[in-house]
């Protein structure tokens, strides 16, 4: 009988040297996993912070193929107007463009302007007859 209470004490022993054995490896897997965790955060931290550190300075590197389908696209120029008008003459122009236009360099009396559109053309006029400023514009069909 002391054989088998040996023999049970002997099997409790072992079977928690192996539970202490399982709880000391989840435990490392656990501490493995937290370090690699930790890691990632860091990692993604120095990213973020790299980015703000280059926000508004990001650019990419624009082909001249690339270019010319960006003005084939969005036709732009500047323009001089001659006593408050001028017609700018451009094939893209539809009587439903829209025209962005901006006073790149005032001349003259400055006034407000505004723009009709036709096909392959569009008179640009100022509220001032001594305007002449150099606009700029951008077509947008």
């Amino acid at each position: 009988m002391a054989s088998d209470l040996s023999q049970q004490v002997d099997d409790l022993v072992q079977r928690m040297d192996d539970s202490d054995q399982s709880i000391q490896d989840f435990s490392d897997s656990l501490d493995t996993n937290l370090t690699d965790i930790q890691s990632a955060i860091d990692e993604q931290a120095q990213n973020i912070e790299t980015l703000n550190e280059s926000a508004g300075q990001l650019t990419f590197p624009l082909s001249q193929d690339t270019i010319d389908l960006i003005k084939e696209q969005f036709p732009s120029g500047f323009i001089t107007l001659v006593a408050g008008t001028i017609t700018l003459k451009d094939p893209r122009i539809s009587p439903t463009s829209n025209i962005f236009l901006s006073v790149s360099q005032a001349g003259g009396i400055q006034g407000f302007l505004s723009y009709t559109a036709s096909a392959g053309q569009a008179i640009i006029n100022s509220t001032s007859a001594t305007e002449t400023s150099v606009i700029s514009y951008l077509i947008l069909n």
